[in-house]
């Protein structure tokens, strides 16, 4: 068995090192992980023996995948956390709208081609979940429509171009809409340099927080029409949001040190991204045919255009700081990767809170919307 710590390290490195390449003004940044993770995920399994061997090499690396996204959402709850309030009191309910906007978009145009063509339409279901990269997207479609199989295979089709999409769509809106980096960084400069120095990362309180996010996130919310499973992106996104909001809670401070959780974000980032293309590699390059082909490019489409339109309202209708906005869109769509992108284009936190602020609605959106697409399959 190949050792997946090497492998998982090297994609991370090879990535970096791809990210940095620039032409013109754009570069993959730590996206350029997902590219390697995609090549040695593909690559490595081919040397194994047994189908037997290439599952388990996929599960190793679910176990980074997950790990990997608990480090990068507690990071940036943390750091958002500061902000939200202030943030969601000036625009709330600008987020909330644009939180369901994004997620209806993607649900209409995948509507669209399940209505209009012959392809499977539980495959569909699960491209409306995998184009956004929406873990509870899943979760909920498997809920409320008996076709695992069918919606999963769509789901995992359909994610790859989901993920390439939303990182894409992040570079290439910032050049479309004229919006410099060095912008960002000046707001960030003056709005956020009091908070950079606390000179202190309380390990108890960190570890407190995730354990009762993910708590939070194995709780069923009953709702009328459907159950509501935050998972363990929404639960430790909402427990980091409250409580690092406070400077202490009895002898427990949540006060951390901004450096060393953008070291956390950064690292658990990189390492998500990387993991996502060691446990998906193999499949899509080997399931690859014509009707997959197909999948591909919807999900790529549903991706494109709930993008371009959460973009086009969230900056023309509602005027919204564009770098903000990147992140809203991201939370839109409930997409950890689309942050991960929005972050490396923007080189702001706002763009967290952005996410944070549209998350909750998005993830509601999910539910209806899936709950919805049971009615017609």
């Amino acid at each position: 068995m190949i050792n997946p710590y090497f492998l998982l390290f090297a994609s991370m490195v090879l990535g970096i090192l791809l990210g940095k390449i620039k032409i013109k003004d754009f570069r993959l940044g730590a996206s350029g992980a997902l590219f390697f993770g995609l090549f040695i995920g593909w690559l490595f399994p081919n040397f194994l023996r047994s189908e037997e061997d290439i599952l388990q090499f996929r599960s190793t690396f679910n176990v980074f995948f997950n790990f990997s996204l608990i480090l990068f959402v507690s990071s940036i709850g943390l750091i958002a956390s500061k902000d939200i309030k202030r943030t969601f009191k000036k625009a709330g309910y600008k987020y909330a709208i644009l939180g369901f906007l994004v997620t209806f978009v993607g649900f209409l145009v995948t509507f669209l081609f399940l209505m209009l063509t012959d392809l499977d339409k539980y495959n569909l279901v699960g491209v409306f979940s995998g184009s956004l990269t929406s873990s509870p997207g899943l979760a909920s479609a498997l809920e409320s429509i008996d076709k695992p199989s069918e919606i999963i295979y769509g789901y995992t089709v359909g994610y790859i171009p989901g993920v390439l999409a939303v990182i894409f769509g992040m570079h290439i809106l910032s050049v479309l809409f004229k919006r410099g980096n060095n912008v960002a960084c000046d707001m960030d400069s003056k709005e956020g340099a009091h908070n950079l120095e606390n000179g202190s990362f309380n390990v108890l309180a960190y570890a407190l927080l995730v354990a009762i996010g993910i708590l939070i996130g194995e709780i069923n919310i009953n709702l009328k029409f459907a159950t509501l499973k935050l998972g363990k992106t929404g639960g430790i996104l909402l427990s980091t949001l409250f409580f690092g909001s406070f400077e202490r809670i009895g002898k427990i401070k949540f006060d951390f040190d901004k450096h060393i959780l953008k070291s956390i974000q950064n690292i658990g980032l990189v390492m998500f991204l990387s993991s996502i293309g060691l446990r998906s590699g193999y499949s899509v390059v080997t399931n690859f045919d014509k009707y997959s082909l197909y999948l591909m490019v919807i999900s790529f489409a549903v991706a494109v255009i709930s993008i371009l339109v959460g973009y086009l309202v969230g900056r023309y209708v509602f005027k919204l700081d564009w770098v903000i906005l990147l992140g809203a869109i991201t939370g839109g769509m409930t997409s950890t990767p689309g942050l991960g992108a929005a972050i490396d284009v923007a080189k702001s936190e706002k763009v967290i809170t952005g996410y944070a602020a549209t998350y909750p609605f998005a993830l509601l959106g999910m539910v209806i919307f899936n709950k919805v697409f049971s009615f017609f399959v």
